[in-house]
């Protein structure tokens, strides 16, 4: 048994590092944290073997205060990597979470001790009956349905792996009671090595946490090769730059990756030299009932019309953001803070990860709030779904119609809200209002015709809001032909937008 101890505090060192030696054959290693309470979600702790092989990466926060790395996913804690016990020289880290500290910790101090032994103990929070990591890999043509339809999930989630207050196991009972499909868990800068087994297709992810602002990632199996690098520099110049690699290896392994509430409050993104060739996804409805939410994501929508207006296909995705236990509320909330709401539909031929990236990737997508949606385009007998480019090829085109299909449905938990939807129609940012035809108590309809007038870019949306309850429903553009804009970067476009 061996005790560490890490001291912290506001200009104290970020990431602290100390070994402990393994100097004979274990079944599992126990880790007990002892922290003050207020200060748990000041500090993740990270754990490498002798191989130099991450054992354990999690934010301290509402989780457990003993740790286990045992031989499989139902005997390691969540955070932990699973299997052998090396013996050699071990690192144990904890790294102050910067943002955390400067906005909580103040002129304070407080120590950490952690108590590293093979005591064995049970395991309250374990990876679950997946792993993705190590033996076991994560299996992304998985098929958890074969319809071709829209399919209910959620992209910016949180757990105790980071620093919300739900277990994996509890998050799955809050979106399965949500009626979601699909669920991306995106902790601050530390991802799920595996997941409980569950119905809900659940994909891996990561939101990339720093003071230039949030972004998420998708389908990333296995930690960016920068994150701890973003531990150790964030609010040092060089962490644009830490910033600038993370996006390009997702680039380059193909990860999707989505700038998270761009406009929200002291998190909204500030990482000003991004290109704007390079993005392609924009959260643009965060957690509707956070006290700065409505404001954040009425400019988040003003925003990419405008760079669709600009010629830029950069598609909109939705998340919950959600923290909070389910009897929980935001102070001034009338509801609670969950799992799908918003809820981002995702067109898919199948339901399989695979199917999901690339389904996103195509902009196949709709957003929404007490509402689910469907919507479909016809054009010269082809069928086309939100996100779609329409080819054009002669003037003598543009005779023939664009139809869409709308179907609107109110979900049967609205909170006590007599929702009545209204529909628009935005077509090269200008917008215009959509008569809707009422099926029954909780469906309208609506069949939209409309016409292509150049060859040159357009495009063409639609929106659902109410006028009790503000917005309702975010379709992805249809949309062709090309535009070059002068713009190159995210600050050049938000100066222009906002007129200065």
């Amino acid at each position: 048994m061996e005790t560490l101890t890490y001291h912290i505090q506001k200009d104290g060192s970020i990431w602290q590092e100390k070994t402990v030696e393994v100097n004979s054959h274990i079944e599992n290693m126990n880790i007990k944290i002892n922290i003050p309470k207020e200060y748990a979600l000041l500090c993740y702790i990270i754990v490498k073997d002798s191989n130099g092989r991450f054992r354990m990466c999690r934010q301290i926060g509402y989780g457990p205060r003993t740790l286990i790395i045992g031989r499989d996913g139902m005997h390691t804690t969540a955070g932990g990597t699973a299997g052998e016990i090396p013996t050699g020289r071990w690192k144990f880290v904890i790294c102050a979470f910067r943002e955390y500290v400067m906005q909580r910790l103040g002129e304070n101090s407080f120590d950490v001790k952690l108590t590293v032994s093979d005591d064995i103990s049970s395991v309250k929070e374990p990876v679950g009956e997946q792993c993705w990591i190590g033996n076991e890999k994560f299996d992304f043509d998985r098929n958890y349905n074969r319809d071709s339809r829209w399919y209910k999930g959620d992209f910016h989630t949180h757990t105790r792996l980071s620093d919300g207050k739900e277990t994996t196991r509890n998050a799955m009972k809050k979106a399965e009671k949500m009626e979601m499909d699909f669920y991306v868990p995106t902790e601050h800068n530390v991802l799920h090595t595996g997941w409980p087994d569950t119905k809900i297709m659940v994909l891996p992810g990561v939101e990339i946490t720093t003071s230039l602002g949030h972004f998420n990632i998708f389908g990333c199996v296995g930690t960016p090769g920068r994150l701890t690098h973003i531990l150790k520099h964030d609010g040092e110049e060089r962490i644009s730059q830490e910033v600038e690699y993370t996006i390009r290896e997702a680039d380059e392994k193909e990860w999707l990756w989505s700038i998270n509430h761009p406009f929200l409050h002291i998190w909204k993104w500030r990482y000003y030299n991004l290109k704007l060739k390079n993005l392609r996804f924009m959260e643009i409805i965060n957690d509707p009932t956070y006290e700065y939410a409505k404001s954040a994501n009425e400019n988040a929508i003003s925003f990419i019309d405008f760079l669709w207006q600009h010629g830029f296909r950069v598609f909109g995705l939705g998340g919950s953001d959600s923290h909070n236990l389910i009897d929980e509320r935001y102070e001034g909330a009338d509801e609670p803070s969950v799992p799908g709401d918003p809820a981002t539909l995702v067109y898919m031929d199948g339901m399989t990860p695979s199917n999901l990236l690339k389904a996103v990737s195509k902009g196949h997508v709709i957003v929404t709030r007490y509402i689910t949606m469907e919507t479909y385009f016809i054009y010269e007998n082809n069928e086309y779904l939100p996100g779609d480019r329409i080819e054009i090829s002669s003037e003598s085109e543009f005779e023939n119609n664009l139809v869409a299909s709308v179907t609107i449905k109110i979900n049967e938990e609205t909170y006590g809200k007599d929702i009545v939807p209204e529909l628009f129609l935005i077509e090269n940012g200008i917008k215009k209002e959509i008569g809707l035809e009422k099926r029954d108590e909780r469906t309208y309809m609506a069949d939209v015709i409309t016409n292509w007038h150049t060859m040159e870019w357009e495009w063409k949306r639609f929106e659902v809001t109410s006028k009790d309850y503000g917005f309702l429903g975010y379709v992805n553009p249809v949309f062709h032909g090309r535009k070059k804009s002068k713009l190159k970067t995210f600050g050049e476009a938000v100066k222009v937008w906002k007129g200065e």
